[in-house]
């Protein structure tokens, strides 16, 4: 298939999607919160909690007792996975994410609908999680989501609308704890505003995340669905990670996770080295998984935890 090809059948996918979601939400079958909603599930807790803050605003929720003590990440070596799991619409997602998730110490996801088969391999891999839901969907919410053994420190969350469809676009931040160093992780978890003519809201949208992020300073990793389609999306992505200081993990991409002519699935990272990586094509999302495995940059001595 040309590239030619692939960007009209991409455009062609972009719009049926478009349509799809304002007859969903002109039928009533999509109902979005009023607030930035955080759900979670502690790592050995079986009750989950929500949190609102009001408006667009940044909800910071600190770990508290309804936490256990937390672990560590190993500053020597920890794994991640980023992959839009495309609500679990095909089918084997289910089997594919339990499969790819294996092993990971932080899964990231967007479309992630916390449906019964996710909580199932949510449980499974005896994952705590974080969601922030973007919408509802015939009751089940749906946004991006974190889920990690090592449960986070405090957690971030943004929404931002769509300026076409009205329907959110959701960023998850968590900070995690690193063995051997006082510093912290922090990890950055974003689906990009997709349907507009220009950068205005797309670029507002990571100003926003980067503002917040800029505050940490030390092992940073901003992941997600960036939605950069375009040169100019690109550039603003770019821009935000260049005043963050971040470096774009190299890897092959294909076809499924290219929308006109690009990659929009990414990891940025910072104070880290990449250990390995790994894109492979699956037929469950169209969008491909991406894992990696890092280490922290070695610190100085007077920051290591006696």
């Amino acid at each position: 298939m040309t590239a030619r090809s692939w960007t009209f059948i991409t455009q062609l996918k972009t719009l049926s999607l478009f349509m799809l979601l304002l007859a969903m939400f002109n039928a009533g079958c999509v109902s979005i919160p009023q607030q930035t909603q955080l759900i979670q599930k502690g790592c050995e807790q079986q009750e989950t909690q929500t949190i609102a803050s009001p408006g667009n605003q940044p909800l910071i929720s600190s770990s508290s007792p309804f936490y256990l003590p937390p672990s560590h990440l190993n500053s020597e070596s920890f794994s991640i996975l980023n992959w839009n799991i495309y609500k679990g619409q095909e089918e084997n997602w289910d089997e594919d994410l339990l499969r790819l998730s294996e092993g990971q110490d932080i899964v990231l996801l967007q479309e992630a609908s916390l449906n019964e088969k996710l909580l199932e391999i949510l449980n499974d891999r005896d994952l705590c999680w974080w969601l922030n839901n973007a919408f509802v969907y015939k009751g089940v919410e749906t946004g991006v989501m974190m889920a990690s053994k090592t449960p986070p420190l405090d957690s971030f969350g943004l929404r931002h609308i769509e300026p076409w469809i009205r329907v959110p676009k959701t960023i998850l931040i968590n900070s995690y704890p690193l063995s051997g160093t006082s510093s912290t992780l922090l990890v950055a978890n974003i689906h990009g505003i997709n349907f507009t003519l220009g950068t205005d809201s797309y670029k507002k949208q990571l100003e926003e995340m980067q503002q917040i992020l800029s505050k940490h300073s030390g092992p940073l990793l901003v992941v997600g669905d960036f939605n950069n389609w375009s040169q100019e999306r690109t550039k603003v992505m770019n821009a935000m990670a260049d005043e963050l200081s971040l470096i774009r993990l190299e890897y092959e991409s294909s076809s499924s996770s290219i929308r006109f002519g690009g990659n929009v699935d990414h990891i940025f990272y910072r104070g880290l080295v990449p250990l390995s990586h790994a894109s492979p094509q699956v037929l469950s999302s169209d969008h491909n998984p991406i894992s990696a495995q890092f280490r922290v940059v070695e610190t100085k001595t007077a920051e290591l935890v006696q």
